[in-house]
């Protein structure tokens, strides 16, 4: 994507309530941090802004006065719908310089041993890498088709663009197919027939007289 230069301009007052202010005139408030620099506190066009985080802009070309920089975004606040920025971090980089973002991780495809019982578990959304800004990655999109039952995508099975280096460990499982365990109930096995059993059945209610004669003559016997 063409990086677009947004118009900033310097600001004096900070606050809570200029920012509220602000941000009623279309304005989005920022701070300009590193290389050893003061901040600088600076406003920003909400809708430009906006547009470029829609787009995915990992950086924004600022031209403040006669002066045009890259910055990197840092941190973006949202509102409390987490739809509308409400601030935003910058810092200040060298474009020949490395950094270090995260970068999402979206699979694509449908694997292969869902077909056989398994379920896709993803264990990483996003990838730590370094890198400079001109090479920032989007989102990543790697293929799962041919994982099957047991089978992980690793970190080394990922395919980075050219000067960008994956922080994570190589082997560390970016998704897996696995199996959900079944736990079966335990049920008493029945008694088989023609078997005897060695306990008297239970008599339950009252005793015939009949069968208090029988047990009489029993126990005479």
């Amino acid at each position: 994507m063409e990086q677009t230069t947004l118009r900033g301009e310097k600001r004096t007052a900070t606050g809570t309530r200029v920012a509220r202010a602000l941000r009623a005139t279309g304005k989005l408030p920022a701070v300009i941090y590193g290389h050893g620099e003061k901040p600088e506190s600076i406003t920003l066009e909400q809708h430009e802004v906006e547009v470029a985080l829609a787009h995915g802009a990992r950086t924004l070309e600022v031209q403040i006065g006669k002066n045009k920089k890259p910055y990197l975004i840092k941190k973006v606040q949202y509102d409390h719908f987490a739809t509308t920025p409400i601030h935003l971090d910058l810092t200040r980089v060298d474009l020949t310089e490395l950094v270090r973002v995260r970068v999402g991780i979206e699979l694509r495809g449908t694997a292969k041993g869902i077909a056989d019982g398994g379920i896709l578990d993803q264990l990483m959304a996003e990838l730590e890498v370094e890198c400079t800004v001109t090479v920032i990655p989007d989102t990543l999109h790697p293929l799962v088709t041919d994982l099957g039952v047991g089978d992980s995508l690793l970190v080394k099975d990922l395919e980075l663009p050219e000067g960008v280096a994956a922080l994570a460990d190589a082997e560390d499982r970016v998704a897996t197919v696995k199996v959900l365990a079944i736990h079966e109930e335990e049920t008493e096995t029945p008694e088989q027939e023609g078997e005897e059993s060695s306990e008297e059945p239970e008599r339950i209610g009252r005793v015939r007289k009949d069968d208090e004669g029988a047990d009489g003559a029993d126990k005479g016997s």
